[in-house]
């Protein structure tokens, strides 16, 4: 017992600051990363589309402006927009997922990034409780996000203000995640937090 007590055994099953900061940066090295939900390229506008100021139609040609997309016409009614060498730079090829607007979690095979986040501080956790036999906590935090340089721009921050909101948010909006008590210590729960 004694041995066990210095050399620190059950130390990382304990649900403090170090134990919970170590889990949400393991899981944001993982998974923070920041995308802008266009998975599939090319992608095509018709007429009607431009006409009807869908998001890809006002999203694409800000992306064209800071040198991510081009924009070719492939016939009288449609206009395709490619990545270019640059915009192909911030095109994770990963499986990622996402939440549907049905609300379920649907995996794709990449997407544009425009950041990555990481922990800026631990402001606090919820009372460890157990769910379906494993103990959880939520954990609240702030973060610091590397950021591409073209998400400063005016037109791409007022296409996308999401993006523009994390960018700016960085150190002050507090995020939310779900931590799980394993063999291992503390990790991250995926869609959820």
């Amino acid at each position: 017992m004694i041995a066990c007590a210095l050399a620190g055994c059950g130390a990382h099953e304990e649900a403090n600051r170090e134990n919970l900061t170590a889990a949400v940066s393991q899981f944001l090295d993982a998974h923070g990363d920041m995308c802008v939900g266009k998975v599939n390229w090319p992608i095509d506008i018709t007429k009607e589309e431009a006409q009807a100021h869908t998001p890809n139609s006002m999203q694409l040609p800000a992306l064209k402006k800071v040198g991510l997309v081009e924009q070719k016409q492939v016939s009288d009614t449609t206009m395709r927009f490619s990545l270019t060498d640059e915009g192909r730079k911030y095109y994770l090829h990963k499986p990622m997922p996402s939440v549907a607007s049905d609300g379920t979690m649907r995996m794709h095979e990449g997407d544009l990034c425009y950041g990555k986040l990481h922990v800026d501080k631990v402001i606090g956790w919820e009372p460890v409780r157990t769910e379906n036999g494993a103990q959880r906590t939520v954990v609240t935090y702030t973060y610091t996000i590397d950021a591409a340089p073209w998400t400063r721009n005016p037109d791409v921050q007022q296409m996308f203000p999401v993006v523009a909101m994390v960018v700016k948010s960085g150190g002050v909006l507090q995020l939310k995640q779900v931590v799980v008590l394993t063999k291992d210590g503390w990790k991250g729960q995926v869609g959820t937090g």
